[in-house]
């Protein structure tokens, strides 16, 4: 085996283990060596899956996970997976192996011009040029990957570097451990003093924001300002869902009554977030009120909504500080009107299933919540249908929302040794069947639900002829997962549901339920305003 794969595995894990993942066969050959290594590899026989699967571990570990593919259709199908890195500032290092030097521009097989591919897609795109500097190039593509604005970056290796010899002696380039970027006290003292004047406050917490510092200070600040909280969708998990200041899911997923304080607050403090586009849907006056915008990366400032207070600063800190200067919990009773539950009377379609699964989830071993962004699917963002139990992680697609992703980034999830459900639309799971084989061959410890309302639910709300968007895919989708080593079920009766699913959640290894729903209920509820 070529020393310069062992070598990169061997620069990597000086930081901790981390996901390799690709299609053996495939240049570059650092999946094999990654396993030579004893590291945890995923040998996949797709680059969306692999691709899908190297975001969802990194999100979870807040580490970079190494995608391996070679340059042309290897690369290109794993696009998608990589601006969903890209979109949601998720670590991830892509190493792909380029046409021989002599051969680019004159035809070269599979040659397509890589490099060209970073603007909105890479953070960094680097072709390393020789050995010796192979550890600068891999030590900077770790550290641009995991801090400041985070996100994918792209190291080319030519196959005439592969094969070259490493220098006899290599230096290491030490590992950069920078602090959070922060302020002062005393520079956020008239932002603190303009937020406690308040007497509406929101606190809107991003994906930028940690759960251990929402819970050690969001919470206690939340109180003292008595804030209404909401998360984004890429934000969910980091304030608790059972707390009587969750407000829910900003944008399309806001409850009405959250809905209606959003527009009469005198404040709101968005942290970690870029403010996107179905984060501000239904919020009809975004720059009305008081806005402080908390960031690492100033370039989200004023590109969505202007703020009277952009701040440079990690969301922590900004917590951390303001939950000082803020003091004791405020005796004002909540200035809002708390989400009402909402249920079906027989408990049977779409908000039936969340209403049930939101009812066995807890205390159930599961570690990870992996969810798609299909018809069905977005209810179980909504509030008054499901809340997230206590201590489960969410993987949910970002703004790019590729079909498909929360099934590939469960598979990374469930390899690196955690629990997780995975609910997805049929429409989905035609999408990634891969997923489901390479699933099946790891035995990973995933439970696959399958919501089957007989085609693709979104576009057919768009259509008064549903025809061309309608199928039925349910009974094959069970025949190969069942073929895969997958154990099955499959439940129509409402009274049933319960049942079914508290079985498959207690079991282990790869499992399958295709939940059969007899309705396509539109969404959002009543519509955005």
């Amino acid at each position: 085996m070529n020393g310069i794969w062992n070598e990169i595995v061997r620069l990597l894990e000086r930081s901790g283990s981390r996901l390799y993942a690709g299609v053996p066969g495939d240049d570059p050959d650092i999946i094999d060596a990654a396993r030579a290594a004893g590291a945890t590899f995923a040998a996949m026989q797709d680059q969306r899956t692999a691709a899908y699967a190297a975001v969802g571990w990194s999100r979870l570990n807040d580490r970079a996970a190494v995608l391996a593919t070679a340059a042309g259709p290897n690369l290109l199908n794993a696009l998608i997976g990589i601006s969903e890195a890209y979109t949601s500032r998720t670590p991830l290092l892509v190493l792909s192996t380029t046409n021989r030097d002599a051969v680019i521009g004159r035809g070269g097989f599979q040659e397509f011009p890589v490099a060209a591919l970073s603007d909105g897609l890479f953070v960094w795109t680097h072709r390393v040029a020789n050995t010796a500097e192979l550890a600068w190039a891999v030590t900077r593509a770790q550290y641009l990957a995991e801090h400041g604005r985070r996100g994918p970056v792209h190291l080319l290796i030519s196959p005439d570097l592969a094969d070259a010899a490493l220098p006899d002696a290599t230096q290491d380039i030490p590992l950069a451990a920078p602090m959070p970027p922060a302020q002062s006290a005393e520079t956020l003292a008239p932002v603190f003093e303009a937020l406690r004047a308040a007497r509406r406050p929101v606190l809107l917490f991003g994906g930028g924001t940690r759960a251990e510092d929402v819970v050690t200070h969001g919470v206690p600040l939340a109180a003292a300002w008595n804030a209404l909280c909401l998360v984004t969708a890429s934000g969910r998990g980091v304030f608790p869902e059972d707390h009587p200041r969750f407000g829910g899911l900003a944008g399309l997923y806001l409850p009405e009554e959250s809905r209606t304080a959003l527009a009469v607050a005198d404040a709101v403090v968005v942290l970690g977030s870029q403010l996107e586009e179905t984060a501000l849907m239904g919020w009809d006056e975004p720059g009305r009120p008081m806005l402080v915008h908390v960031d690492t990366d100033s370039s989200v400032f004023d590109r969505a909504v202007p703020a009277r207070y952009p701040v440079v600063c990690d969301a922590g800190v900004f917590l951390r500080l303001a939950a000082d200067f803020a003091g004791a919990p405020s005796s004002a009773p909540p200035w809002w009107q708390p989400w009402r539950p909402l249920r079906t009377a027989d408990g049977a379609g779409t908000v039936g299933f969340w209403n049930a699964l939101g009812e066995v989830l807890p205390g159930q071993r599961v570690d990870v919540l992996a969810q798609e962004n299909g018809l069905a699917d977005l209810w179980g963002y909504y509030a008054p249908c499901f809340t997230l139990p206590p201590g489960v992680r969410p993987l949910v697609p970002s703004e790019q929302t590729p079909l498909g992703f929360g099934l590939g980034a469960a598979l990374g999830a469930a390899l690196d040794g955690r629990r997780v459900v995975a609910v997805g639309g049929d429409g989905a799971f035609l999408t990634n069947l891969p997923t489901i084989v390479a699933a099946g061959r790891a035995r990973a410890d995933i439970c696959y639900i399958c919501l089957d309302n007989g085609g693709f639910g979104w576009p057919a709300l768009s259509r008064a002829d549903t025809t061309i968007v309608d199928f039925d895919a349910a009974e094959a989708i069970t025949a190969l997962a069942r073929e895969a080593g997958f154990s099955t079920a499959a439940v129509s009766d409402p009274d049933l549901l319960p049942k079914t699913l508290t079985t498959a959640l207690a079991g282990s290894g790869p499992r399958l339920v295709v939940v059969r729903l007899a309705d396509r209920p539109p969404f959002p509820p009543g519509g955005i305003h």
